[in-house]
């Protein structure tokens, strides 16, 4: 039930806010260069075919440029990585670094290797829900990596698991 005074959206936050969820990085190469932001909302959808959804606050910037990439790449980070996460998390942080370890795979996307995985996918759909999208994406090649302790995020924050 809504608290009085308090908006459903506002209650959802809160309730999510104490929601861990895992991290991602989701890179693409445009013809203005590389683009990347962090998602904390990556999750599985099926096998047949192999997908994963995603969802993006807006179509515009890092976002929309990563919309309109035929391929892109989802890096499911862990505490190696933490660095990365809040670069890439923040208007203006430093991303695409040589300090960062990129390289670009043959297919063009920006690879961070050291990754648990890279996923590399295109998007077989996206929905636009208020300002935001819900992209559900075919996964085209993985790329495995080693395991390291897990990166969350919750309440508002990056916290490593052991």
């Amino acid at each position: 039930m809504s608290g009085e005074g308090v908006s459903v959206a506002e209650q959802f936050k809160a309730a999510f806010r104490e929601h861990p969820a895992g991290i991602a990085l989701i890179t693409a190469t445009t013809p203005e260069g590389p683009v990347g932001l962090t998602a904390s909302s990556v999750a599985s959808v099926g096998l047949d075919p192999v997908a994963l959804t995603f969802s993006v606050t807006r179509a515009t910037g890092s976002a929309g440029a990563l919309l309109s990439a035929d391929t892109f790449l989802v890096h499911l980070l862990d505490a190696r990585q933490l660095a990365v996460a809040e670069q890439f998390a923040v208007s203006g942080g430093e991303r695409f670094t040589e300090a960062q370890g990129w390289e670009t795979l043959p297919t063009g996307e920006p690879h961070l290797p050291g990754v648990r995985a890279a996923l590399r996918c295109r998007a077989i759909q996206v929905t636009p829900v208020g300002a935001s999208s819900a992209v559900i994406a075919e996964v085209l090649d993985v790329i495995e990596g080693d395991s390291g302790e897990a990166l969350i995020y919750i309440d508002r924050a990056f916290r490593v698991l052991p």
